[in-house]
This record gives C-alpha cells, structure tokens and sequence, in this order.
C-alpha cells in the first residue's frame, strides 16, 4: 500500500514537473521558489495518502490542522477535522508543514528502546562476569 502510494506521489510530481511553466512571481528569490517548492512537494505527497492529518504554520504564525484536500497551482484547501470549515491557503504563505508521524519514534518509543539496551547491556555484562569468575572463589 505504502509502495503503491509512494509511486503515485512520485509519477504526479514527476508529470506535474513537466506540465508546469515557470511564471515570474516578482521579486521572489531563488532561496523562496526552492521553500516554496517543498511545500508543494509535501502537500502533493501528504494529500495522497489517505486521512492523514497535517499541521500548517502560516507566515504571521497562525496554524492550522487539518485534512489537506483539493490541490491547485498556487495554493491547497484544509479541512478542519472538528469544525468541518475548508480554508484555502496560499503555498507562499506556508512557513511550515507537518504530517503525522514525522518526528520519528515517539517518547515512548525512544524510553522503550533505551529501557531495552539498557537490559542487554546488564544481561551482557552479568553473563561476561559471572564467566570470568572462578567457581570455587566468591568473586568481589
């Protein structure tokens, strides 16, 4: 599913590479077209994957959850999940784009994982000593 996904997000930014025409917006500089260009890239990709919730950060630092939907050339729709209210933002006046899942493992994840080499390592080093030790002598 995931690979299926992963294609088709690939095959439209692909096709939508080659289908676009560079339109001079202004002043904006090569450092602004490339920010702009993920945000596209993010949003193509996290609307093509079904129900996922995204988290936007605006220019004047508003932010807005919801469900990125209908797509256009310069600018998506989210639709907030309790409201049910679509607003329609502009890519350039996107600072910040977040899905679920992108911080990697969780808080618990990681507490479990070092719980976990914690244990191996006193399970390692218990095995090591207790061989090193002679039978007949208490080791100290």
């Amino acid at each position: 599913m995931f690979q299926k996904s992963l294609s088709l997000a690939l095959a439209s930014i692909l096709l939508g590479a080659l289908c676009v025409t560079p339109v001079s917006a202004g002043l904006q500089t090569d450092k602004e077209r490339q920010r702009i260009a993920k945000v596209k890239e993010r949003i193509s990709v996290i609307s093509l994957v079904e129900h996922k919730r995204v988290s936007i950060t605006r220019r004047d630092g508003t932010k807005l959850r919801g469900r990125a939907g209908e797509i256009q050339e310069n600018s998506f729709v989210i639709t907030d999940d309790k409201t049910g209210t679509n607003t329609t933002v502009a890519y350039s006046d996107v600072t910040q784009v977040k899905s679920k899942g992108d911080g990697g493992l969780s808080t618990g994840a990681k507490i479990a994982v070092g719980a976990g080499a914690a244990v191996a390592v006193f399970i390692t080093w218990g095995f090591i000593y207790s061989r090193s030790c002679p039978t007949s002598l208490p080791c100290r």
